[in-house]
């Protein structure tokens, strides 16, 4: 299985913070992962057979294309065979430059590109799957992504900015009130923007942040003392923390400690 980073490109480098691209050969077997929250908005093109989703003993096949909302929730994806995927990874406020329709309607979900886009996409896809080079694909990738570009109030998007870093400096231990306050701006006016331009409150992405805090520091090696890493990491207590890292990964942190430090690669 392959794995791998690419920028983009030109000022689309403004709006997405990376490419990733994954490729799994028939001879890897089934690959299954654990999908948990990292705050991003992706994009995500299949060019060979798409995954399998498995949620709450459902699976679900992959559309070609699909565009997935930030989640609070943790799913497990499982490779069929063949496999090659290119995903669009979206930096704070920038997927509300290529839609258009509040993010919060892409809340906890993925929704098939077709279903936003209806004709428009096949093409794209078409193009796609049948190039010769992964440079060949982002390229189409990057056309499309242009022609659906559209500008955006600029003032609402410096915002949205301000805030994710201010919360990711903070790694999450802020509280959306603080957060208001230290921005000078109303508690529901700054939920109304982060959900159409982020698709969650600033206490659900405040929360996600903090829960990616915690994995980082929890995949370092060595010895972890939970109930000082509790406190540490803005936790009330322990069985608070406890419930929040399965709520969010499936896993207590013991569980996901036992799994290795390498593990951690694929929470990014």
């Amino acid at each position: 299985m392959n794995f791998q980073y690419i920028r983009p490109s030109g000022f689309l480098a403004q709006y997405i913070r990376h490419y990733w691209i994954l490729e799994a050969d028939a001879s890897d077997g089934e690959v299954c992962e654990r999908v948990i929250p990292t705050g991003n908005i992706e994009w995500m093109f299949h060019y060979r057979n798409t995954f399998i989703v498995r949620n709450s003993g459902e699976q679900i096949v992959q559309p070609r294309s699909l565009a997935s909302g930030i989640s609070c929730n943790y799913f497990d994806v499982a490779t069929r065979g063949e496999s090659g995927v290119i995903a669009v990874t979206f930096l704070p406020g920038g997927a509300s430059r290529f839609l258009r329709f509040p993010l919060s309607d892409l809340e906890d979900s993925s929704v098939s590109l077709s279903d936003i886009f209806n004709s428009r996409i096949k093409e794209t896809e078409e193009r796609v799957c049948i190039a010769c080079s992964n440079e060949e694909r982002i390229k189409i990738i990057e056309q499309f992504l242009i022609g659906c570009f559209r500008p955006a109030k600029s003032n609402d998007l410096r915002l949205i900015e301000k805030c994710v870093e201010i919360i990711t400096q903070s790694r999450g231990q802020i509280r959306s009130s603080g957060l208001s306050k230290n921005l000078s701006i109303s508690s529901k006016s700054l939920e109304r923007k982060f959900a159409n331009y982020l698709g969650k409150t600033p206490k659900q992405f405040i929360r996600i942040v903090r829960f990616q805090g915690v994995i980082q520091n929890l995949s370092g090696i060595g010895p972890k003392d939970l109930t000082r890493f509790t406190y540490d990491n803005g936790y009330f207590d322990q069985a608070h923390f406890i419930k929040d890292f399965k709520s969010l990964s499936g896993y207590t942190p013991r569980e996901f400690l036992a799994l290795g430090p390498c593990h951690a690669d694929y929470f990014e």
